[in-house]
């Protein structure tokens, strides 16, 4: 009991404000665990993708991934139209407005969203996630939420209960809002987001290196490369394979000789930060869900946040960082 009661107050720990945001990321740095978590997540990643061909198309670009989060996050929120889309985009930095509006016909044309048969007038039109896109989805936060309880065990209490009414919304809400928040931490232009996470498939092809490295996290011994069976397996050329490998080592990420890689001290505290920063998001939304779970406070439906019965405008539920305060109305 004293076990499991510790445990709890160690997840609960990650909700409350810190003065630096660095002293979380020493926090998980210290957790022995945190190399199994990282592993964890970027195998649970490239697991997700190669059981769905739509999310695989989704997860290889990083504006079509931010786009789904968006489409995920707006629907428990109040409900997605384009200029709602836009506003959030904007605000993660990693999408222009003017791509928000190419992004939501992609999503339509996946089967992700439609528009909703209901249209008021005078009012930006409605879209709505299918039943493929909830069901897709779900699976992305049940993963994300198996690789934090790698590092927090408690983090099964959300995971156990993530199909009761309002769970699954709940943690949608939060993993969106500490995204938001750590991406404040997060250079989008430093050497390792314009290499991997800017280009097609490059954030997968850095979890396969994760997963394949056999040492350390973040890897320090050699691994394995042979660039050909990379293309093959992410659906890229072997050209778009060395180019990123030859652009990473012109930002001093990591060195090529012959059959191995090896990440470079620069390349290895990249590696580190965007693991770390990807863990935190998914403790700080589980810790708010769970909060939330035990009746501290009410866990928004989707039908309370859009009003699906009435059609009427959502009651907006306070968040942590007044996202929604940036955001369009419906």
């Amino acid at each position: 009991m004293g076990d499991a009661t510790g445990q709890i107050a160690d997840l609960q720990a990650w909700k409350a404000p810190v003065a630096r945001a660095e002293d979380r990321y020493l926090r998980v740095r210290a957790n022995p665990r945190y190399p199994d978590a990282a592993r964890a997540f970027a195998r649970a990643m490239l697991s997700q993708a190669e059981g769905d061909r739509l999310l695989d198309g989704v997860l290889k670009d990083a504006g079509r991934n931010v786009a789904a989060k968006c489409l995920a996050y707006l629907h428990v929120t109040g409900g997605l139209t384009l200029p709602r889309l836009k506003g959030l985009c904007a605000s993660t930095g990693l999408v222009s407005p003017g791509r928000a509006r190419m992004l939501l016909i992609y999503l339509q044309h996946l089967g992700y969203a439609a528009p909703s048969p209901r249209r008021e007038a005078k009012a930006p039109r409605r879209y709505e996630p299918t039943v493929r896109f909830l069901a897709t989805w779900r699976r992305q936060m049940q993963a994300t939420l198996e690789s934090a309880a790698v590092l927090e065990p408690a983090v099964s209490t959300v995971l156990a209960r993530l199909d009761a009414p309002g769970v699954l919304e709940s943690y949608v809400r939060y993993i969106s809002e500490a995204y938001l928040e750590g991406l404040k931490d997060v250079d989008t232009e430093d050497p390792f987001f314009r290499t991997f996470m800017h280009r097609y498939a490059g954030t997968q092809i850095m979890h396969g290196l994760v997963v394949t490295a056999r040492d350390a996290f973040p890897p320090y011994d050699p691994i394995p490369f042979h660039p050909a069976e990379i293309a093959r397996r992410f659906s890229v050329s072997r050209l778009h394979v060395r180019r990123m490998m030859d652009a990473a080592q012109r930002e001093d990420l990591l060195r090529v000789a012959g059959d191995t890689l090896v990440f470079t001290p620069a390349g290895r505290a990249a590696t580190d930060h965007i693991y770390a920063t990807q863990l935190i998001v998914f403790l700080v939304a589980a810790a708010r869900t769970a909060h939330a779970a035990r009746g501290a406070e009410e866990i928004p439906t989707v039908e309370a946040e859009c009003g699906a019965q009435s059609g009427q405008r959502a009651e907006r539920f306070e968040s942590p960082g007044r996202i929604l305060d940036l955001l369009p109305p419906v």
